[in-house]
């Protein structure tokens, strides 16, 4: 279509290669004249347009097949990239059509005498992207959805349970005041260490209540320094009871200084999970052995009790989310306790591990920095 010879002449004796180029170009390519009129046009930018015979095109300065505000976007772009003799790339939208247009000036001895433009199709391609787009913030928005529903049933259930404690807490007060009787030495004991644990509760509650509600799920950790031993002890006189059940002997071994600078509160859920299934999965009438040592810098606590044999293959996964063998011992589980202890060592900048041999014994450990240094992670994401 068109006279593609002789506008190839026109602008300086173009080979007849060059023409046949043109002819077969798979985009749809047209030409326009110094005064931008439409001189000549390849078939496929015939067919983008849908336009019949070169009549309804050639010696125009618009294309009839385009609507007015993208005639008018068109030329006013041809007329700019006539003025700055700079090439212009754009996108247009044209009756469900997506278009995108690549227009440069044609210059002879730095005189502008037209401009040709390659024309695409990209529908196809922009609808696919769309449609992936759409797909892919569709699955964002059901995962947002998700989890605001996992965020309020943790902070409803933390809610929830934060009331009994109370009323536990309150009551367990007033038993060890003596308001109901006068108490032996035993019994208050064992009600301190029982009260000691609905307070530990109670903190925990309002952390995940204050998690959920300001943070989003990552706990904002609060570094102080303590007494590593101080809460060891802390944390084994409130397990006692339970050792106690099993008849398992608690043996502790710590350095002279056990200082640390760390988030106590967070430790010490670490703790309490590593000594509560220490003791859970330990045989009856064996040691428990804690031990604390440190070289200065770094601060090592293990557990290690007698228990069964842990495979390799398990060693890899114990810390991960959601893993429990608890069914082994038929018990219940949900394999948060360890991946929880996990993320709270590592973000002290610190490490977990466990140790398992042939014999049944078995020891679960971590280390943490007795000093953070600068730029330590405020919080954690559990």
């Amino acid at each position: 279509m068109g006279n593609t010879k002789s506008y190839y002449n026109g602008l300086g004796n173009y080979t007849d290669l060059l023409g046949t180029i043109f002819e077969f170009y798979p985009e749809g390519v047209a030409c326009k004249d110094s005064q931008l009129r439409y001189i000549n046009a390849n078939p496929e930018y015939y067919r983008i347009f849908s336009i019949k015979t070169p009549e309804n095109l050639l010696a125009r300065s618009e294309n009839p097949a385009l609507s007015a505000e993208n005639i008018k976007l068109i030329n006013d772009a041809d007329n700019e990239i006539k003025n700055s003799i700079h090439s212009l790339s754009y996108v247009i939208n044209d009756r469900g059509k997506i278009l995108s247009i690549t227009s440069s000036p044609v210059t002879v001895n730095d005189k502008f005498t037209g401009i040709i433009s390659s024309v695409k199709d990209i529908t196809q391609e922009e609808n696919i992207k769309t449609e992936f787009v759409n797909r892919h913030f569709k699955q964002i928005s059901t995962e947002k959805q998700l989890q605001a529903q996992r965020e309020t049933f943790v902070a409803s259930i933390g809610h929830d349970l934060k009331n009994p404690t109370i009323a536990q807490i309150r009551s367990l007060e007033l038993l060890l005041k003596g308001v109901f009787g006068k108490l032996s030495g035993e019994q208050s004991e064992l009600l301190e260490m029982i009260l000691d644990s609905c307070r530990y509760m109670n903190g925990m509650l309002s952390s995940l209540l204050t998690t959920y509600r300001n943070y989003g799920g990552a706990v904002k950790l609060n570094f102080t320094e303590f007494s590593l031993t101080e809460l060891l002890n802390e944390c084994v006189s409130e397990m006692m009871y339970v050792a106690r059940d099993k008849s398992l002997v608690i043996k502790t071994k710590t350095n002279d200084s056990t200082m640390v600078y760390a988030d106590r509160v967070q430790i010490k859920r670490v703790i309490m999970n590593l000594l509560s299934n220490a003791i859970k999965y330990a045989y009856k009438n064996t040691d428990l052995n804690l031990s604390i040592f440190g070289d200065g810098e770094i601060i090592h606590f293990e557990f290690e009790n007698r228990s069964p044999y842990i495979p390799e293959e398990r060693r890899k996964s114990i810390f991960a989310r959601y893993v429990s063998y608890a069914g082994v011992h038929r018990e219940l589980g949900i394999g948060l306790g360890l991946y929880a202890s996990k993320k709270i060592i590592e973000s002290h900048n610190g490490k977990i591990y466990v140790k398992s041999f042939k014999d049944d014994k078995n020891i679960f450990g971590f280390q943490i920095p007795i000093k953070q240094k600068s730029g330590q992670i405020k919080e954690v994401l559990l």
